[in-house]
């Protein structure tokens, strides 16, 4: 597929910022996976407005190819987040993440939560199966460790924060008196 053939799929399809769009890719072989990668997202229900935030804030989508995407549609599909749209406007980079990955982190986390409790939260916030898996893993121990386990929902849905930051930034006895809402506290 040529450039001029991407363009013309792009206008066909009304993507108002298709020129944009084309910027992204130049030779032969991205701009067929971009097209089959766009064809496959509007298949499953995404918008061309979806689409477009999914190319401006997840670069490494031009660089997945479509088994990647499909895979992970798949695997987020099987854990019940079946809305796409919420789940890429939450998270646009779970289109790159390896399938793999993702599954590895829900089964961390369905270690220490009820796979309602996490099926749930991720329809909140599932910006955490795209963690790497040993980092989250480590992490969930150190939660863990220093009596946080109950308070591991609260944390990914009111304090991200605290899965990114360096162990000793994290103030135990804080995360310990918040959680049950009262994280605007924080």
């Amino acid at each position: 597929m040529k450039k001029e053939e991407l363009e013309e799929f792009l206008i066909e399809e009304k993507f108002d910022s298709y020129e944009d769009i084309l910027q992204y890719v130049d030779d032969e072989k991205d701009i067929e996976s971009l097209a089959d990668k766009i064809k496959f997202l509007k298949n499953n229900g995404l918008e061309n407005e979806d689409i477009e935030q999914i190319l401006t804030e997840n670069p490494l989508f031009l660089t997945s190819n479509l088994e990647t995407v499909k895979r992970s549609v798949n695997f987020l599909n099987s854990i019940g987040l079946k809305k796409l749209s919420q789940v890429t406007a939450m998270n646009p980079e779970l289109l790159s993440v390896s399938d793999k990955t993702m599954s590895d982190n829900y089964k961390l986390l369905k270690l220490i939560m009820t796979e309602k409790d996490l099926t749930n939260l991720l329809k909140i916030d599932c910006e955490i199966l795209s963690f790497n898996t040993d980092y989250l893993g480590r992490r969930l121990e150190f939660f863990i460790k220093n009596d946080l386990k109950d308070k591991i929902k609260d944390i990914i849905l009111n304090y991200i924060e605290a899965f990114e930051d360096e162990e000793d930034e994290i103030d135990i006895e804080i995360l310990k008196k918040f959680g049950n809402g009262n994280w605007h506290d924080f």
